[in-house]
């Protein structure tokens, strides 16, 4: 990997490029396997670590984290755990666990039951959201086993889940007329914060474990505690009463496998490497003030405001506010790239690109290597 990226994906793409449509996915492995084995590290090995799998999207790079000894994971969709359940089938990975993040109405519940009974290998686990959520699943249960459950507790973000007090007020009354669910462990994410706010991420921390402590005095053992995406891990991961409490207390970034722009402090801290890039073409230039290319809102971060995206090796090009199909980029005093020439871009977010691709392409050094399903798109029928 000592040439540059945008040079070596050059290379792998030079025999394919007259065939190549874009805008195009493109998956650098060196760098997924490079930033897989940095997580790991900081983790102090791949128990600590329950990456969601909403980033990747796709078998191939599930693999990888299996081959580097990650086991536990989330998911948010049915399709995201059908990946998950039938890659751990096909590979033959023992004690894979993946818990659906996600609070599923009892419909989804059902088809999620149905997907997980199909694979009895791997540990599954599900999310209520607030004791009344919780009663409600009760009647998709299918009465043959007790599937774990996580109780989502709101830390402050205010989007899903239940605030700790409430939880420890009903928490007998629940645990005592629970049918099909043993409560397991809690879920906490603290996505509305950035990596400095390290006070306010470790009052929601403390109070995890003490509502931990409290189900524990009320006749319910905690196993694990699931807190952080790619902006707090840092935080929890130091935080004391997380690590030193009689429960396993994991992190869930995902989109550190891949990495984006808006991942700079963990950039910084784990030597992170780009792993998703979109392949572009110049398909428009006035000469003199801009250059436009083909990947618009529907091709990279379509959620974020411009720029969207940097241009690998051109620092000096600039993205516009895109269109649909089209992104402008400023020329910053450059000499234009000649009409059809393949640019690099990578996402300020990836998990909102990788899934706007039903296919990636996968590139190992100077070659591109293969092709990836990616687990993209809804379905309007649960099966």
């Amino acid at each position: 990997m000592h040439a540059p990226q945008h040079t070596r994906l050059d290379a792998a793409v030079a025999p394919l490029v007259e065939r190549l449509a874009t805008p195009a996915l493109f998956i650098d492995l060196d760098a997924v396997d490079h930033n897989i084995a940095a997580i790991v590290g900081r983790c102090g090995g791949g128990q600590r670590w329950r990456p969601h799998v909403k980033t990747i999207k796709q078998a191939a790079l599930l693999e990888r984290l299996f081959a580097a000894g990650v086991r536990a994971c989330k998911c948010a969709t049915l399709d995201e755990l059908r990946m998950v359940l039938e890659t751990a089938s096909s590979t033959g990975t023992r004690g894979v666990d993946v818990l659906v993040a996600y609070p599923l109405h009892p419909g989804a519940l059902e088809a999620a039951i149905r997907l997980a009974q199909v694979h009895p290998s791997v540990r599954v686990s599900f999310l209520a959201d607030s004791p009344e959520h919780a009663r409600a699943l009760q009647g998709a249960s299918d009465g043959e086993r007790r599937w774990p459950l996580f109780l989502d507790v709101d830390t402050g973000m205010h989007r899903t889940g239940t605030f700790a007090a409430r939880w420890a007020a009903q928490i007998r009354d629940l645990a005592a007329h629970l049918k099909g669910f043993e409560i397991v462990g809690l879920h906490g994410y603290e996505g509305h914060l950035g990596w400095d706010q390290r006070a306010e991420a470790a009052a929601g921390y403390d109070a995890l474990c003490e509502l931990a402590r409290r189900l524990g005095d009320a006749g319910v053992t905690i196993a694990e505690i699931c807190t952080s995406g790619s902006h707090t891990y840092a935080a929890a991961l130091d935080h004391a009463g997380l690590a030193g409490g009689p429960w396993h207390h994991t992190v869930s970034p995902g989109t550190l496998v891949l990495s984006d722009r808006r991942c700079g402090p963990a950039i910084a801290e784990l030597g992170l490497l780009q792993a998703a890039l979109v392949a572009t073409r110049v398909i428009s230039r006035d000469g003199v003030r801009r250059i436009t290319v083909d990947a618009g809102s529907k091709a990279i971060a379509p959620d974020c405001p411009a720029p969207t995206c940097e241009v690998v090796g051109w620092p000096e090009l600039f993205p516009q506010t895109p269109s649909e199909e089209h992104l402008p980029l400023d020329l910053g005093g450059l000499a234009p790239p000649a009409l059809g020439r393949l640019l690099w871009l990578v996402p300020q977010h990836v998990c909102t690109t990788v899934n706007l691709y039903r296919v990636a392409l996968l590139v190992r050094d100077h070659a591109v290597v293969g092709e990836s399903p990616i687990a993209s798109g809804h379905h309007p029928w649960l099966t």
